[in-house]
């Protein structure tokens, strides 16, 4: 099993999101986050007064698959979310020992598909 960590822009999580969806990703975890890499800060005017963000609001999947599944979602991850420019994010992909599903005690891959 792997455990998949992607940061993608906040435009991009429900392009995201429906491509997981269509490959039959059984489960995942969406969060709401900030923070900066290369990007470093986003230059704003608000009111005619400029505004730097230091912290730029971005979205976490994280999603566990099985290991013969993982180079398709990855793939699907870039195509719904890469743009070419700086700050389309990232992918982490770990291995996870175990699993078990708390209602059904279901252990390994059948704990979340």
């Amino acid at each position: 099993m792997k455990k998949l960590e992607a940061i993608v822009r906040p435009e991009k999580m429900p392009v995201v999101k429906e491509k997981l969806r269509q490959l039959g990703i059984g489960g995942m975890t969406i969060y709401d986050v900030s923070g900066w890499s290369k990007q470093r800060e986003l230059h704003l005017q608000w009111r005619g007064q400029p505004v730097t963000y230091d912290l730029l609001p971005k979205f976490k999947f994280e999603i566990l698959v099985d290991d013969s599944q993982q180079d398709a979602v990855v793939q699907a991850i870039v195509e719904a979310s890469r743009t070419g420019e700086h700050g389309d994010g990232i992918i982490f992909v770990s291995p996870v020992e175990q699993s078990i599903n708390i209602a059904t005690l279901d252990k390994g891959e059948k704990s979340f598909t």
